[in-house]
């Protein structure tokens, strides 16, 4: 499955997300990135190092930057976009939702929604920012031709199919101003979760002013030239006080030395100081549930014993986090230390699976090459068995969608990642009534749970329920997972403030300097 917005920002198979906002299962991740190749020597940065200036940080960038956020279509754009501008809710670093423009919310249903923004809260140029920017800006996102429109669909905003569609006024859309610091958000169904979708760069306030370009975040456009975008700190930025960088130039990586640059997101070399951020994408094998072998959950639960996740990640994506869990790992509170001995050979003969009867399995996908070598470890695991047999179908990825969407598959190469930090961005694809539920499963008890979970104003009640649909997921082995995708980061060692986390925020308000005493 796709993300929501990757690439040419395809739909995930329906709706998936912005990169993490990087569809782990488009044509972008087909292929490892040298970061992740065992092949490639490690470069040394020769000492002493540059004396690097305390008030400039320098990103490297690969991609052409891009100052609107309508325009983003790679995951390094983002840091540009995140120094320029804030949204209603933004990322600590470490990768939690917190209040940014906005500075509390509050709900009696998890529909309609109340958000304060902060008081004297200014554009870049001096002017009031106010909740009224937001509706104008959700308003103006809905009638344009930016792919980021449909994510309005997918946040449940109330009156969002019509409006986009042109079939309504664009005050039937469910975002209205009471005064300048009351935003009314209203949907069509609960959504608990409506603060972690509202960090995503789609929902970010524009100005008026099209023909000015004025932002709202840590920092403000100061240059754009040969040489790259140079950023000031912005005077009338509410948390003005912390942030260390004076200035910030995002720079063509190949325009300066390595050691010259602070940060580089998957540097196209592996080299020294390089931290691997977890993304909130999995890879895995989907089962089609439909098939009448498959739907045996003792069949899946003996394929899914055979497996060492560990072994295949290692030797095929060993930057990667070998996983046998479908959520990602930080979204388990300690749920994949569990371990049960399962004999395989057992629960096939139970389900009337013999050696002269064998199951017939059928793995399907991509003809690239990685996805090659992980589907050749997974069928010789697999064919361990002697009740196996194990089918070999690769084929292009554009084949291979084809196949998922008419169910014409046993095991299928699949992949997911959030639009947003926060389990339902993944459990809703196990939830029968979701578009996204490619697998066929339907499960009374996870449907109501799940809708318990839409509804429960109750953080730690959604918790509990969360984990426990996590809990039938695993224990049903709806998915083989194999791995979660990480991304390479180059980071000086003198840059100071960065924490890895799981939705690949770096921003630069965070960061400062470390001073060396001589």
């Amino acid at each position: 499955m796709n993300n929501f917005f990757s690439a040419s920002l395809k739909s995930a198979v329906i709706f998936s997300v912005i990169f993490t906002l990087s569809g782990c299962d488009n044509e972008n991740l087909s292929n490892p990135t040298l970061s992740q190749s065992q092949s490639e020597s490690t470069i040394s940065i020769e000492k002493p190092m540059v004396q690097h200036n305390r008030e400039k940080l320098i990103r490297g960038i690969k991609f052409d930057a891009v100052l609107d956020p309508w325009q983003v279509k790679e995951e390094e754009q983002l840091s540009l976009i995140r120094d320029l501008f804030e949204g209603l809710t933004a990322y600590d670093a470490q990768g939690n939702i917190v209040p940014a423009v906005a500075e509390s919310w509050q709900t009696q249903d998890n529909q309609n929604w109340t958000f304060i923004l902060r008081e004297g809260l200014k554009w870049s140029n001096g002017m009031p920012l106010t909740a009224q920017d937001f509706v104008l800006s959700w308003q103006a996102l809905s009638q344009s031709e930016s792919p980021f429109k449909f994510y309005l669909q997918y946040l449940n905003l109330k009156g969002a199919k019509p409006v986009l569609e042109k079939k309504q006024p664009l005050t039937n859309l469910g975002v209205s101003a009471e005064n300048d610091r009351t935003l009314v958000i209203t949907l069509d169904k609960p959504t608990p979760y409506l603060p972690e979708m509202l960090a995503h760069i789609a929902l970010l306030p524009q100005y008026r002013d099209l023909d000015l370009f004025v932002s709202n975040g840590a920092y403000t456009l100061s240059l754009r030239d040969e040489k790259g975008v140079h950023l000031v700190k912005n005077p009338y930025y509410w948390q003005k006080d912390r942030t260390s960088f004076k200035q910030v130039d995002y720079v063509p990586y190949n325009s300066k030395p390595l050691d010259e640059l602070d940060i580089i997101w998957s540097p196209p070399k592996k080299t020294e100081n390089i931290q691997y951020f977890p993304q909130l994408c999995g890879y895995f094998y989907e089962f089609n549930l439909r098939d009448s072998k498959l739907a045996n959950p003792l069949v899946r639960k003996a394929i899914a014993s055979l497996i060492s996740v560990s072994a295949i990640t290692n030797n095929e994506m060993p930057n990667s986090i070998p996983s046998s869990y479908f959520l990602p790992k930080a979204m388990l509170q300690g749920q994949d230390s569990r371990w049960e001995p399962v004999l395989a050979e057992q629960l096939l003969a139970q389900s009337h699976i013999t050696e002269k009867q064998p199951l017939i399995l059928r793995l399907t996908h991509d003809d690239t090459l990685l996805h090659q070598n992980i589907a050749n470890r997974l069928a010789r695991q697999l064919s361990e068995s002697d009740l196996l047999r194990v089918e070999d179908e690769p084929m292009s990825w554009r084949q291979l969608q084809e196949k998922r969407n008419k169910g014409d598959f046993q095991l299928i190469r699949s992949g997911w990642c959030g639009d947003f930090n926060h389990p339902m961005a993944f459990l809703g694809l196990f939830y029968s009534k979701s578009p996204d539920n490619k697998s066929g499963y339907t499960n009374a008890e996870y449907d109501q749970l799940f809708e318990q979970a839409l509804k429960s104003t109750s953080e730690k009640e959604r918790s509990e329920i969360y984990l426990k649909l996590s809990e039938i997921i695993q224990q049903e082995n709806l998915v083989l997972p194999l791995f979660q995708y990480t991304t390479a980061v180059y980071i000086s060692p003198s840059v100071m403030g960065v924490q890895k986390n799981s939705i690949g925020a770096i921003y630069s308000k965070h960061l400062w300097r470390k001073v060396e005493v001589e």
